[in-house]
């Protein structure tokens, strides 16, 4: 008898306790149910662009979809405010609108050529480190103006900078970049961040045209496309760009295309010092996609050449390009880190005034050729 009194009760606990612990998770249950947001009663910002305006304001442009219109509509808004701080350009776009503005979605932030070069600093200790803005998104440089693209943008309907970019770096050879990247490199020590430069295509479409080089917030120096392609080889994320090169056999001039296929970076030997050296080694696979007609890839001689022609002109851009990031003192390769790291007494201000002029980079590349493509 004690036995069942026993398990009744036993079953009566566990039952109050059940109930205790639903009255606990029903009022998450219900501030989740009240925190439920209804895309048709959001305006969801897709893309927000700045530029400076006269008497130090500042001037916004934002794109968001309508979800509201039929698919047969121009769902494409466009709103533009203009302030002295990006709280007040937020509040007045958000009086334009119909439905309450959204952040949190948000895929890319411009910035006009001009405004860029003053300084985004601002931007960055405001908009960048908003907790409602992700740090996947995409920033981008663009050409004349953010207001004057974002409005090509609208009136020809498209939204589509945030999937160029990505497109460019998975399957080409735009430096991999998005806000956290950014991020990192400007508050990093020994590092300058960097972002795609974009302006319309023949078409009107998004085209990446260069990468800008920040020097702390200012935009100070423009990569074109050839430029930032080596700069692509030498970033920890692997690309696959094209490249052209010319080729010399004998009397005969011609010209290859390559894609590589797998790069590899290594910085070695690092020396700090008045006179700092550093040696990189490069290991590089690729395909060859086009070629003269008088190289024959069945004959090891003409592979050879190629890999020395590629060896050769590789080696040759990678130099200038650190020779404009040593002249210009940005460091989007994160030299001056990679010294940080092996001396104690390292400091960023005099590395790069006294010491970043002087470095030496010894350049060796490894070059195979591992598929061959058409002739022409």
């Amino acid at each position: 008898m004690r036995t069942r009194i026993s398990i009744r009760n036993k079953r009566v606990i566990t039952m109050g306790r059940k109930t205790l612990v639903a009255l606990c998770l029903l009022p998450l249950a219900l501030a989740a149910c009240e925190r439920m947001k209804i895309v048709d009663q959001l305006t969801i910002v897709n893309t927000i662009g700045f530029d400076s305006y006269k008497d130090g304001q500042l001037r916004s442009t934002v794109l968001y979809p309508d979800y509201t219109k039929s698919k047969s509509q121009e769902n494409i808004q466009i709103r533009k405010t203009r302030g002295k701080t990006t709280s007040m350009l937020l509040y007045r776009t958000n009086e334009q609108s119909k439905n309450p503005i959204e952040l949190s979605k948000i895929q890319v932030i411009v910035f006009g050529e001009d405004f860029a070069k003053k300084g985004i600093g601002h931007i960055i200790d405001t908009v960048f480190n908003n907790p409602m803005i992700a740090t996947d998104i995409h920033t981008a440089v663009v050409t004349p103006s953010a207001r004057k693209y974002l409005e090509t943008m609208k009136k020809y309907g498209s939204l589509a900078i945030a999937d160029t970019i990505n497109q460019n770096y998975q399957t080409s050879s735009l430096p991999r970049t998005n806000l956290h990247i950014f991020l990192n490199n400007y508050y990093g020590h020994g590092r300058d961040p960097y972002m795609p430069i974009l302006k319309h295509g023949t078409e009107k479409n998004v085209y990446v045209n260069g990468v800008a080089l920040f020097k702390d917030d200012q935009f100070k120096v423009s990569l074109d496309n050839n430029q930032f392609f080596f700069l692509g080889l030498l970033d920890e994320y692997k690309h696959m760009g094209y490249h052209e090169l010319p080729i010399k056999k004998g009397s005969k001039k011609g010209t290859f295309v390559l894609r590589t296929m797998k790069n590899k970076p290594e910085w070695l030997n690092i020396k700090p010092g008045p006179e700092p050296e550093v040696d990189l080694s490069l290991s590089l696979n690729v395909v060859i996609r086009e070629y003269p007609d008088w190289i024959d890839l069945h004959h090891k001689k003409d592979i050879t050449l190629l890999e020395r022609t590629i060896r050769s002109n590789m080696k040759s851009e990678i130099a200038k390009l650190i020779e404009i990031c040593k002249k210009n003192e940005v460091d989007p390769l994160g030299l001056g880190d990679r010294f940080r790291a092996r001396d104690r007494n390292w400091e960023e201000k005099k590395f790069y005034k006294e010491q970043y002029k002087n470095l030496k980079v010894n350049i060796d590349i490894a070059t195979t050729v591992i598929q061959a493509g058409i002739k022409r």
